[in-house]
């Protein structure tokens, strides 16, 4: 096949890429060249944004592709404008969006057909999302452009460049106190990058599902209590937690700690049930993987403790 990645140099775009480095497809991976690596064998960097049309138009009509896994749209222009520059239709769009689209609700675990929106905590960023799902879903109905949304929730592994897992790793590492939103109670969904990646060429490779989304995550819940637990005994290190409450400092649940205090899960039953796909990694497994990748990094994350810091103080009574 010939596949085209728009985004492809950083987290899962680049896990993707260095899976599809071990196929015979020959793979064209668009992106800003802002994150320099080494593309394997089969496959061709062009630096190009996006949003420059002359340049990107001449790549997108370079070749029909087969697959093309959209890995950078943020809002409906990104989508509707590549839409726009095909001279001839791909033979699957897959749009990589997020489980931010959904509504917040009680009835869980949350399917593909639950209402969408503006999320309360994600905002913009899920707004962004489903604008770009509703061109492409429109694109669908109106002139059969091959779209397929898939619906991620908190994406965790080696190489993620959001400060989540590598927080925990950071502060248990240094002894810090765990600043934890009102006790971590909530119960969430972590997705490990390389089974995220396996199922997304599950669905480049297979045919069908264009019209469709899907939800794609790990098969295991944990409250954040839970995964501080967890995360301390990979490490093999003790730990002391502080439950706070950070709207009491005019902050965020994101502000002390890598995830909100909001239970939130989705099902992946019907993505698993057409393509007979279950993940691979388990929880312990892929934070362990992460953990000792870490370890090994000399390109952290750069920490920033002055929140917490504020917090612990004047929950300890300090001033500083």
């Amino acid at each position: 096949m010939n596949i085209l990645i728009i985004g492809g140099s950083n987290f899962i775009g680049w896990m993707l890429v260095e899976l599809l480095g071990q196929t015979s497809h020959t793979v064209t991976v668009v992106n800003r060249g802002n994150h320099p690596r080494h593309y394997p064998d089969n496959a061709t960097n062009i630096v190009c944004d996006r949003h420059d049309s002359a340049n990107f138009s001449t790549v997108i009509k370079s070749a029909k592709f087969d697959v093309v896994y959209d890995m950078c749209a943020f809002v409906g222009d990104d989508v509707q404008t590549t839409i726009n520059l095909f001279s001839a239709q791909p033979g699957k769009y897959i749009f990589i969006s997020t489980a931010a689209t959904y509504l917040e609700t009680q009835e869980l675990p949350i399917t593909e057909n639950h209402a969408q929106g503006i999320h309360g905590i994600w905002g913009k960023y899920g707004g962004g999302k489903l604008d770009c799902e509703l061109v492409l879903l429109s694109a669908y109905a109106n002139t059969g452009f091959p779209a397929v949304v898939v619906r991620p929730s908190y994406v965790y592994g080696v190489g993620n460049t959001l400060d989540r897992e590598t927080f925990l790793f950071d502060r248990i590492s240094k002894g810090r106190k765990i600043l934890v939103p009102e006790g971590g109670e909530a119960v969430i969904q972590l997705g490990e990058v390389s089974d995220l990646c396996r199922a997304l060429l599950v669905l480049g490779e297979r045919a069908g599902s264009v019209g469709s989304c899907y939800n794609i995550s790990g098969n295991e819940l944990i409250t954040l209590m839970g995964l501080v637990s967890l995360v301390a005994a990979i490490m093999g290190k003790s730990y002391q937690t502080v439950s706070v409450n950070p709207k009491k400092y005019g902050m965020s649940d994101r502000d002390v700690f890598p995830f909100d205090n909001s239970t939130y899960y989705t099902s992946c039953e019907k993505f698993s049930a057409e393509f007979q796909w279950i993940p691979q990694v388990n929880l312990r497994q892929g934070l362990t993987q992460a953990y000792e990748n870490w370890l090994s990094s000399s390109d952290r994350i750069p920490t920033k403790y002055e929140k917490e810091d504020l917090v612990l103080a004047d929950s300890e009574g300090r001033n500083l």
